[in-house]
């Protein structure tokens, strides 16, 4: 199922964890440190509705920058092949334009991109918007603004050679405006019947554009993802190509790690592992080692990485062991390998001579 992608969707979690009195009464919730609480701070969340709309954020630190891989312009990219996105460069600013009666995205309101019938197209080209999925929040501290991933479809028989733009807006109304906070991409091609994937990362002034009741800074109320923004490709219809969004009804991608920081670790010490679609707060950590399955301490946690304190247990020689992150509704990532080493024996220095 993880492979398809949308496990969190199909398995419902969000509506267990609603279920069960919401995140604040999720039973996912591992071991936290005592430090837990210096290293992080209280900030806005610009994230679905199932998740607190106030969250610890930890401060940026090297552990935090090390797990923010994508601020890194680097070839390499970390994630499993099944939830990589294409990679594209920032597009122009959208020019505004009226939208038309767009119709509803496939299975929920924010729409899937498994099992989802290509509509028919006999002649010309049509572009469609599949899935909006939210990924992370951005950094206050590093004037971020959140990040989410747009999936979208050439139901056309042949390719679209032709360049086209997907924008994402923020705003508080659902009205479209060229004075909305604006973020997007421009994309070269897409074969016939392909489905692609596109991260895009809104300004941090979205995160800023509201006012609770007692006139605070708070994130943006709705979402506006258009595919073919400045309407490039002449398509046979249209309609299919975008969605106004509450930003709470975006679901969170499904979680995934990526790697640890270290390959080889000793029982006790602090690791960091990269990930993305975690969570805002806590979930559990899970050590599987010699058929045992142990609690990591939690450090620290935000949407794209954690800190843990291994467990500590005697080892008499390097031993295999699997780390799993379970987020707060129960979704679960993929296994990181780790190999455990017996702690350094403990060298006494020799006795003082008596005087």
């Amino acid at each position: 199922m993880s492979r398809r992608g949308d496990v969190a969707r199909r398995l419902q979690l969000t509506s267990s964890l609603y279920r069960h009195g919401g995140w604040r009464a999720r039973h996912h919730h591992g071991l936290v440190s005592s430090v837990f609480v210096d290293l992080h701070f209280g900030s806005w969340y610009a994230g679905p509705a199932c998740y607190p709309a106030h969250c610890w954020t930890p401060h940026w630190s090297s552990w935090v920058a090390w797990s923010w891989w994508d601020q890194c312009h680097t070839i390499y990219d970390p994630r499993p092949i099944f939830c990589r996105p294409y990679r594209y460069s920032a597009c122009r600013p959208w020019r505004v334009w009226a939208y038309p009666a767009w119709v509803s995205l496939p299975m929920v309101s924010s729409g899937t991109w498994v099992d989802v019938p290509a509509q028919a197209v006999d002649e010309g080209l049509d572009l469609q918007l599949l899935a909006v999925r939210f990924v992370d929040p951005g950094h206050p501290e590093q004037k971020l603004g959140p990040r989410y991933r747009v999936w979208f479809r050439n139901n056309s028989k042949k390719k679209v050679r032709k360049d086209f733009d997907v924008v994402l807006l923020a705003s508080n109304s659902r009205d479209p405006s060229a004075q909305h906070s604006q973020a997007g991409v421009e994309v070269d091609k897409i074969d016939a019947g392909q489905i692609q994937a596109v991260d895009i990362r809104l300004p941090y002034s979205a995160n800023t554009l509201a006012r609770d009741t007692e006139d605070r800074a708070v994130p943006f109320s709705y979402l506006h993802v258009i595919v073919d923004a400045d309407r490039d490709v002449k398509e046979s219809f249209e309609e299919n190509n975008g969605v106004v969004l509450a930003r709470g009804d975006v679901l969170p991608i499904d979680p995934v790690a990526f790697s640890t920081n270290v390959t080889t670790s000793e029982p006790g010490s602090v690791i960091t592992l990269a990930g993305e679609g975690l969570g805002p707060e806590p979930g559990e950590v899970i050590v599987y080692v010699n058929k045992l399955e142990l609690q990591a301490e939690i450090q620290g946690w935000y949407d794209l990485g954690i800190q843990v304190r291994l467990p500590r247990l005697p080892l008499a020689s390097e031993t295999q062991a699997e780390i799993v992150i379970v987020r707060g509704d129960g979704a679960v990532t993929n296994p990181i390998p780790l190999k455990l080493v017996p702690a350094k024996n403990l060298i006494l220095p020799p006795p003082a001579p008596a005087k």
